[in-house]
């Protein structure tokens, strides 16, 4: 097989998740694409090199790490552009259906209620500082093991278990503060007939 056409179909079957990774680093939807578009080309470049034993994804997002560090070095040799990452602006990601977070359920009230949860979720890993919401990103929405987050992000696997632990327990912090701004405050006919339960 020529070897453009098995990084191409590889590549399609991943896509979603590079383009989730690139959005997570960069922050911004049209950065992720610039930086997503840049990433393809190196990957087709060095596909030669691709150890077939290791994940594609894994691979991939390695590559993707590295171009990102590799854009940040350049702007910082161009001080009055405004870095590609720039939180200034911030777009909010669109969930598509295809996403891997969301699986259609039948119904379409179980469908809003998943994709409201989803948002929820995608809302406060995007609060979570950089170097942990990368590695929750890569756990818990991507599933890639401990190993290959440690090989993506260039750290030890101890780092890497210790960003996610502190990166999940924030997480829920913040999905309970998320809910409590969205949930209504209890009405008075409420709290009164607790109050009467508890005599």
């Amino acid at each position: 097989m020529d070897s453009a056409v098995e990084f191409q179909g590889l590549v399609l079957g991943q896509l979603d998740s590079l383009y989730n990774y690139a959005l997570v680093l960069t922050r911004r939807s049209e950065d992720a694409e610039d930086l997503l578009q840049e990433v393809l080309v190196r990957g087709l470049q060095s596909f030669a090199t691709y150890d077939r034993s290791l994940s594609f994804k894994g691979w991939m997002f390695t590559i993707i790490k590295n171009t990102y560090i590799d854009r940040f070095r350049r702007q910082r040799r161009l001080p009055q552009e405004e870095p590609l990452w720039a939180t200034r602006g911030v777009e909010e990601p669109v969930l598509s259906l295809d996403n891997p977070l969301c699986s259609v359920p039948l119904a379409p009230e179980d469908l809003l209620l998943r994709r409201e949860a989803i948002e929820q979720v995608r809302e406060a890993i995007r609060r979570l500082p950089d170097e942990m919401r990368e590695v929750v990103e890569l756990r818990d929405v991507e599933g890639l093991a401990y190993r290959e987050i440690a090989r993506v992000i260039n750290r030890p696997i101890g780092t890497v278990m210790s960003r996610l632990y502190r990166g999940r327990n924030l997480l829920r912090t913040c999905l309970v503060e998320l809910r409590r701004a969205v949930e209504p405050p209890p009405r008075a006919a409420d709290q009164t007939s607790k109050a009467h339960d508890r005599l």
